[in-house]
């Protein structure tokens, strides 16, 4: 009649033979501003998280580099203590078998002097540890 269709939209309403309804809302309105402002929230959170997770990283990393450095610290010292324990391991059986030695020499000496009947060979007989 008048040349519209009945699916013709006329301004922001949608005749479509049901009756009349809004098809979409002028730029601006409060929906669309609300919209904008949780995608910039989420934009803003989105760039928070990363930020944090690489400061999470960078504190990861650090972490990780004290850690190696103490653990190559503590294998250095673990060495240099073995080694002197070597060494002490090594003096105290030199000393032990110099004891032994001593011991020895003590037991023999003391068997000539009883054998030889030498006055004072009680005295002797007793260990140096006995005298002091």
């Amino acid at each position: 009649m008048y040349g519209f269709s009945s699916m013709d939209t006329v301004g922001p309403y949608n005749c479509n033979g049901s009756g009349i309804s809004i098809s979409s809302m002028p730029e601006g309105t409060a929906d669309n501003r609300a919209r904008r402002s949780n995608d910039e929230r989420k934009k803003r959170r989105l760039a928070s998280n990363r930020e944090s997770a690489k400061r999470s990283r960078v504190r990861k990393q650090r972490r990780l580099g004290e850690l190696s450095a103490q653990v190559t610290e503590l294998r250095d010292t673990k060495q240099r203590l073995l080694v002197e324990l070597n060494h002490v391991i090594a003096r105290y059986t030199r000393v032990a078998r110099e004891n032994a030695e001593l011991r020895e020499q003590f037991c023999d000496l003391q068997k000539r002097l009883n054998e030889m009947g030498v006055e004072g060979a009680e005295d002797a007989t007793r260990t140096p540890l006995e005298v002091a």
